[in-house]
């Protein structure tokens, strides 16, 4: 009996020890990597939103299709004292292709509302002099919007101030934060701004725009998901395809090329390669994936679009998972090679300061803007010199 006893201990003993060790190798792994996978900030909500009492806020204008000349626009208040709830509605004719509709009462802000489908941008762009990339959002509008004006990026009336420039949002501008309507509109309105002074806004797909978008609301910010829930709607729904910013967002890429730099949420990995992908296939795989008239099971989706490579969701750089390994200089040299560039700039994988790894050819620029420890930091980019962009307006210039 006492030898089975000290048995027992001894490989008690040996599984803490086991435990421990673990413990401990994956707390030097997540200060290594720095990323979001590891961070709370990325957990799901799990209290009960129905006690939630949010400040005041006015979510919207949300603007919904009724047929080819008709919109409704919807507007909701929410009011701290009393714990109300109010949807303001109106319908709005469309006479031309395209109109500037005023917001409501005390909204002094304008928005673009277009008849049918929104034209697709461009996968490559040549003779840039000068961009500025920013990593996730998820929500953190007034961050985003003080990295922007300090950086003169836009203005105090937040236009677009920076002429020829190209500005990329790699991807994340949905969940967790509590002001995405309002970085959805911002965004929307800098890129027609910005076409119009010969410069261009690209807001790439990243993977919590696809959830989305295929009704998976999961990471939705607590003052969302009260919201819907009082309305009796699912969040998605305010950005189906018969909606305005759903259809502008159906539009978009997921990836583009400026000069010999490669702009991606996830990560371009040697999958798409061996798969033959150009660019222009990749954004049109996944906006088809989108759309009304995809016919393609969850199962086809996941095997020719959403694979574990696929450009969303994929952490090869830094990380690797069951379907891969942390990508090698052959692989990524063959990926460079095949889309002719020299870099590659992601998001999705947060880290503590934008850096440059595998030899300088990959730069990680997703450094979370809802953090109360991490400063936020923008890639700037100029005849050829990388620097951090500091929400105070400085920037640091990154030696290569």
């Amino acid at each position: 009996m006492y030898r089975e006893i000290s048995t027992y201990k001894f490989f008690l003993f040996l599984a803490l020890i086991s435990f421990w060790a673990f413990k401990g190798e994956a707390q030097e792994k997540k200060e290594e990597l720095s990323s979001g996978a590891f961070t709370s900030y990325d957990k799901v909500f799990r209290g009960n939103v129905k006690d939630l009492n949010i400040e005041d806020y006015t979510d919207g204008p949300h603007f919904f299709w009724i047929d080819s000349v008709t919109v409704k626009s919807w507007v909701i208040d929410h009011e701290k004292e009393g714990n109300t709830l109010e949807v303001k509605q109106k319908k709005i004719k469309i006479k031309t292709d395209s109109v500037l509709v005023k917001g409501q009462r005390a909204d002094k802000n304008e928005y673009w509302l277009r008849k049918g489908e929104y034209p697709v941008q461009s996968a490559e762009y040549s003779e840039v002099s000068k961009l500025l990339a920013i990593g996730d959002v998820h929500g953190e509008y007034d961050v985003m919007v003080n990295l922007l004006r300090n950086l003169g990026v836009i203005n105090e009336n937040l236009d677009w101030n920076w002429g020829n420039g190209h500005l990329v949002f790699i991807g994340d501008i949905f969940d967790r934060g509590n002001k995405v309507t309002e970085s959805l509109y911002l965004i929307k309105k800098l890129q027609q701004q910005a076409k119009e002074q010969k410069g261009r806004v690209h807001l790439l797909l990243g993977n919590h725009e696809v959830m989305i978008l295929m009704n998976d609301s999961r990471y939705v910010a607590p003052k969302y998901k009260n919201m819907c829930q009082r309305l009796m709607l699912n969040y998605p729904r305010f950005f189906a395809a018969d909606t305005e910013l759903g259809k502008w967002l159906r539009s978009l890429n997921s990836v583009v090329k400026i000069n010999d730099l490669l702009f991606v949420h996830g990560g371009l990995s040697p999958d798409l390669v061996d798969k033959g992908l150009s660019l222009e296939q990749i954004n049109m795989d996944i906006r088809k994936s989108l759309g009304k008239e995809n016919e393609m099971t969850q199962e086809e989706l996941m095997k020719s679009v959403y694979f574990p490579g696929n450009p969303l969701w994929y952490r090869g750089y830094i990380m690797k998972s069951r379907s891969y390994s942390i990508i090698n200089k052959e692989e990524l040299n063959r990926v460079l090679s095949y889309y002719k560039a020299n870099r590659i700039f992601f998001g999705h994988t947060e880290v503590e300061s934008i850096r440059f790894l595998h030899d300088n050819k990959v730069g990680a620029i997703n450094v979370p803007m809802g953090s109360s420890e991490i400063e936020p930091q923008v890639m700037w980019i100029e005849n050829g010199k990388f620097y951090r962009g500091f929400i105070d307006g400085k920037r640091e210039l990154i030696e290569l």
